[in-house]
């Protein structure tokens, strides 16, 4: 038997749901002859009637119920087909909206950008800084990118980027005057920069031979903003203990000494949510996958 046309079976759905030779022709920009025609030699190909006629309204049979339930699973899949083969082949376009931690904003989205839009010259970022919580859906974003120990569960769709080592870190004047510690324990007797958001605290923590070793610091300055912690460590003022990503630069130009690296723990990870689709955007899509190309290339 021959298969019917994706022509014949969009009008077999457009009836069914309809309920009407005319609605359907309406509805496919057909004339109702065309669209009965259609339905005729559709059941003929099959052998069976799909569809009763009255002279009031149309009802499928018990055949046309089954058929029109596989006829939606095909003709959807298909449509999801052809979305993907765009997807491949054409070129992303529009505006990106992305929100972003401050720090991490700075530190890789800034660099990148003119990077990204010269390699996809249709496509726009609206890039917003903010340490404060986004919603992808309630704000308009098409990405969310989130530092966070743990994510909270959600309908959003979530992918692990990178990995956020907790580095202790201070300037070359500051070890220059206060030497530089060999221990874990040693900073008790050091002037520290302690981070007191919410999930942190005067503890600092580290692995020893496989375990959490806790240290209670103390200093001159105490901050919830790791960009404050960053600054002040630069300046002199102490040891930081902060995210890689936030000094990681500062580190590699030399203006900040990583300390105990064999000490440091992971203690969080930076995401990028989005929604979740049955085919992302192009553009989106681009902005995520070039992202985590850049992140790729960092070492800690």
């Amino acid at each position: 038997m021959t298969l019917p046309s994706t022509r014949s079976l969009e009008m077999f759905r457009a009836v069914s749901e309809a309920g009407s030779f005319r609605g359907a022709a309406k509805h496919l920009g057909l004339s109702p002859s065309t669209v009965s025609k259609a339905i005729a030699d559709l059941e003929a190909r099959l052998g069976t009637r799909l569809i009763t006629r009255t002279t009031r309204q149309l009802a499928l049979t018990e055949a046309g119920v089954a058929y029109q339930a596989s006829v939606a699973t095909a003709l959807d899949a298909l449509g999801e087909g052809a979305e993907m083969v765009h997807a491949v082949t054409a070129s992303p376009r529009g505006l990106v909206r992305v929100s972003m931690p401050v720090s991490f904003g700075h530190m890789f989205i800034s660099p990148m950008l003119p990077r990204f839009v010269a390699r996809y010259p249709d496509v726009q970022v609206d890039a917003v800084l903010s340490d404060g919580y986004a919603d992808p859906v309630g704000d308009g974003f098409d990405i969310v990118i989130r530092a966070a120990a743990q994510l909270p569960d959600s309908t959003l769709v979530t992918r692990k980027i990178m990995e956020t080592p907790m580095v202790v870190c201070a300037s070359p004047d500051y070890i220059d005057q206060r030497g530089s510690p060999s221990h874990p324990n040693d900073l008790m007797d050091h002037a520290c920069l302690p981070l007191t958001a919410a999930i942190m605290t005067t503890d600092w923590f580290f692995d020893i031979d496989g375990t959490t070793h806790t240290v209670r610091v103390d200093g001159p300055i105490r901050t919830s903003n790791l960009t404050v912690a960053r600054e002040a460590a630069l300046a002199g003022a102490g040891i930081a203990r902060v995210p890689y990503h936030v000094v990681a630069a500062d580190i590699a130009s030399g203006r900040l000494i990583r300390l105990l690296p064999e000490f440091e723990r992971v203690e969080g990870a930076v995401y990028v949510l989005y929604p979740a689709q049955r085919t992302l955007a192009l553009k989106t899509r681009a902005f995520i996958d070039f992202l985590v190309d850049e992140i790729g290339s960092i070492r800690t």
